[in-house]
């Protein structure tokens, strides 16, 4: 069984803006649950589709292959069920990954979308500091 990906740029950022979060040592999911589409057409029932990234800051780019070989197989194990839920889930893999127990990648992500944590809205920097804070003078 192979699970539906995320492709365009866009998706991704949708699920960092609008997504809940899970972390775990080794990644940071965030899940989007799917919306309509806004032009008035309704958009055809999917299931879940799957976006993976690695940055340069994992490793070299032998590294980062192996580490989304690894995150690919654990989600088609852990996501086999889930693939019923319209909803889109990135993982964001850390270098800690690569040492990680299989099973407990399988483990995290099986329950990653259940227990995805709403993400704090964006605030202006500064916006929680009294008026004067941090001016010296």
């Amino acid at each position: 069984m192979r699970l539906a990906r995320l492709t365009q740029r866009k998706e991704f950022l949708a699920a960092a803006e609008h997504g809940r979060r899970f972390r775990s040592p080794a990644f940071l999911v965030q899940v989007r649950d799917a919306a309509p589409k806004e032009d008035g057409e309704g958009e055809e029932p999917r299931g879940l589709r799957l976006g993976l990234t690695a940055s340069r800051k994992t490793g070299n780019a032998v590294k980062r292959n192996r580490i989304r070989r690894r995150l690919r197989a654990a989600a088609a194990q852990a996501l086999r069920e889930q693939t019923h839920k319209p909803c889109d889930v990135v993982i964001i893999a850390r270098s800690e990954v690569l040492g990680a127990d299989f099973h407990a990648l399988v483990a995290d992500l099986s329950i990653a979308i259940d227990r995805a944590k709403p993400q704090k809205p964006h605030s202006k920097p500064g916006a929680n500091r009294p008026p004067g804070a941090g001016r010296r003078g």
